[in-house]
């Protein structure tokens, strides 16, 4: 009598048992069409903040139940686990632009949901777009002229993605303004390097190479202006480092070494020049005239000068061809 009391009670347990575990798979089913219904309405361009929330609230729900339940409810689990990512990616987008904070913890939260339900897509998605927040921060602090802000955020910037050159570039610009010359030359040449890599950033690697060798260039003519013509030699030398086709580079150091009566060098330059496509050729033909007569080759000397066909180069060279070499 006594065992079969036993058999009954157990026999009420297990249906009671059954009866609660299907109403609790029926309510992860619940929990999840809610959310499959939610869902649609978060991914709207036009939904708001609160809109993807409450489908997360879902979807987090059907998880939570569906844990409880185990194995019945596995299926379920792994249908709301695979949104969950998605979800919080495209709750970044409704976080206004301004609230910094919001969107780079924002952010931050996408990857580690996207990391513990191995969604590597979202993952790579949300770690493009932090070094991304940080530049846009950054430079609006470079354009408010905030110097000191915004080097730390572009620095988090280049941190998170080494190869952001337009960061790089920024970088430069900042330090530029802040007479960091240091610096300045360390972040335009990382700009230079990154952007020219094979797919690199190559409009914002040329701002980069653009202005740098102007740096070198004006200090250079400073220095020229200042009769300081050994100072401004290595300058130039720099400015065509960086750029070896800008043409009033070269032409200075060309010039620059024809006043020192460094007449090898001014040579070698001026034809260096002569070989880049679509460049001005009578400045160079007149340094090389000038070059060849210090060095008493008046044959070669008279064969550059009557090359030059320049206003602003004509009459100095006809005067060396007529009055001073007597070319034939």
């Amino acid at each position: 009598m006594k065992s079969i009391k036993i058999v009954s009670i157990a026999v009420s347990l297990f249906a009671a048992t059954i009866v609660c575990s299907a109403q609790t798979v029926q309510d992860v089913a619940a929990a999840l069409a809610t959310g499959i219904e939610l869902r649609a309405t978060a991914i709207s361009p036009t939904s708001a903040l609160s809109d993807v929330d409450a489908a997360i609230a879902a979807f987090e729900n059907c998880i939570e139940l569906a844990e409880a339940v185990g194995d019945d409810a596995f299926e379920m689990q792994m249908t709301a686990e695979s949104v969950l990512p998605e979800l919080y990616f495209q709750r970044v987008a409704r976080i206004p632009t301004n609230d910094f904070p919001a969107m780079l913890a924002a952010l931050h939260t996408a990857v580690a949901v996207a990391e513990k339900f191995n969604d590597n897509r979202i993952r790579q998605n949300a770690e493009r777009q932090i070094p991304q927040l940080y530049f846009a921060k950054g430079a609006e602090a470079f354009q408010a002229r905030n110097y000191d802000e915004a080097i730390p955020l572009l620095e988090q910037a280049v941190a998170r993605n080494p190869a952001f050159t337009q960061a790089y570039f920024v970088l430069g610009a900042t330090f530029e303004a802040m007479q960091n010359e240091e610096k300045m030359i360390e972040n335009y040449m990382l700009a230079i390097e990154t952007g020219s890599r094979p797919g690199g950033d190559a409009r914002n690697a040329q701002s980069a190479r653009n202005q740098l060798r102007n740096h070198y260039f004006n200090a250079g003519l400073a220095a020229r202006r200042a009769q300081r013509v050994d100072e401004a030699i290595p300058l130039f030398l720099k400015a065509v480092e960086v750029d070896n086709s800008h043409f009033d580079s070269l032409y200075a150091l060309a010039s620059s070494y024809n006043s020192l009566r460094r007449w090898d060098d001014a040579i070698e330059i001026s034809e260096r020049a002569l070989q880049i496509e679509n460049i001005r050729t009578c400045p160079f033909h007149f340094e090389l005239g000038t070059a060849f007569a210090g060095r008493n080759d008046n044959v070669r000397a008279c064969e550059s000068f009557r090359r030059v066909t320049e206003a602003a180069f004509l009459e100095s060279a006809q005067f060396q061809i007529t009055n001073v070499l007597r070319c034939r």
